[in-house]
């Protein structure tokens, strides 16, 4: 209710009364209008304080609205933020998971390395001592080469170098160390025991 409909209410119920009551004698007007004015007075107040209720309840209404407004608008947030949780946690997941695979295959590959590693250093071990056969075998070769050499240049050559020379080849290999060292067991001719007819046959 607005203030002019009160009012008009006001109105009305003071024609009201006015006509109901007998006809006054002269003082009592006044006492009628001063009584009607004091209940305008009052009824405006008491509408004053219900615009002021009206007024407080509407703010309150309006703060209300805007707090649901923001609840609303939070939920909405959190729902968001809900389901940016729910896909962070799967791509975790996912990233655990490989994660995963990467650590077991870092582990085999650490594995193949180690064992490439050793094998590595077993065939280079394998190498070294080669390489130091090798190594030997060629000194051994030069010295026997040189030996030969030797013989092949002695100015007086004995039966039994002769022999050897003939039988071992001029280039340093396998076959000559074989052979060198075969030739030293060969023995003299042994002196016959029997004369032959070339043998004595100058005593004709």
């Amino acid at each position: 209710m607005t203030k002019g409909n009160l009012n008009d209410l006001i109105r009305t119920e003071a024609n009201k009364e006015v006509e109901s009551q007998p006809s006054p004698s002269p003082k009592r007007p006044k006492e009628t209008n001063a009584t009607l004015q004091a209940k305008i007075n009052d009824l405006t107040a008491e509408l004053e304080k219900t615009e002021k209720n009206q007024q407080t309840l509407q703010e309150k209404v309006i703060s209300l609205e805007e707090e649901l407004k923001e609840h609303l608008e939070l939920s909405v947030s959190l729902q968001q933020l809900q389901q940016q949780t729910e896909q962070l946690e799967s791509v975790l997941s996912e990233k655990t998971t490989l994660v995963a695979q990467l650590s077991s295959q870092l582990s085999k590959t650490e594995t193949e390395l180690t064992e490439k590693k050793q094998l590595i250093e077993k065939l280079s071990s394998q190498l070294s001592k080669t390489e130091t056969e090798l190594t030997e075998k060629k000194q051994l070769i030069e010295k026997l080469y040189n030996q030969i050499k030797t013989l092949e240049n002695s100015p007086t050559p004995t039966p039994e170098s002769s022999a050897i020379t003939k039988l071992l080849p001029k280039k340093p290999s396998l076959y000559n160390f074989e052979m060198a060292t075969l030739a030293r067991y060969i023995a003299p001719n042994p002196t016959p025991t029997e004369l032959t007819d070339s043998d004595i046959g100058w005593f004709d």
